[in-house]
């Protein structure tokens, strides 16, 4: 005799940036962070790029990993990428994640068009986990937090297919 299961509900999407969770500080970034969150706060998706031999980079750094050059610019990128890895996570480690009942949630490595390898951490909203796939086009939005409506977070959104 087998054994019937019923199929498994999806899990609903996330809508809307985790909350409680530790958001930068405006006041005390360092300088060479202050372009990328100036550029979240206006809608705009802005990627530390080297004046020098013009590479992208992300997270900012004071000093360019390829040159070695202490000049940089802010440069606004398209926001369009594809989803490059992901987890679900399913058991909260945060207490205000547990507490808030906001699993489960997604972490996307997203790699933007401009570059390959140019990465940004973040979470892909309106779609259920099992359905975000690797190579998945996604486009940045930007939805200020609601722990500190001044933080803008840069978050994705899936978009009909696209080659890259």
């Amino acid at each position: 005799m087998t054994q019937q299961t019923e199929p498994t509900a999806k899990s609903p999407p996330m809508t809307k940036p985790l909350e409680g969770v530790p958001l930068p500080d405006l006041e005390r970034i360092p300088d060479y962070e202050r372009g990328f969150w100036e550029g979240t706060g206006h809608g705009e998706l802005r990627i530390q790029q080297c004046s020098d031999c013009g590479r992208y980079r992300h997270l900012p750094t004071p000093m360019c990993p390829e040159c070695s050059s202490l000049n940089y610019i802010w440069t606004r990128v398209s926001g369009r990428g594809f989803v490059y890895s992901y987890v679900i996570v399913r058991h909260p480690v945060h207490p205000a994640i547990h507490e808030r009942e906001q699993t489960p949630y997604n972490v996307c490595m997203i790699e933007l068009v401009e570059q390959e390898g140019l990465r940004i951490c973040s979470n892909v909203l309106q779609v259920a986990p099992e359905d975000i796939s690797i190579g998945m086009s996604v486009q940045a939005t930007f939805i200020a937090a609601v722990d500190d409506p001044e933080v803008a977070l840069p978050l994705f959104l899936p978009v009909p297919y696209r080659s890259r």
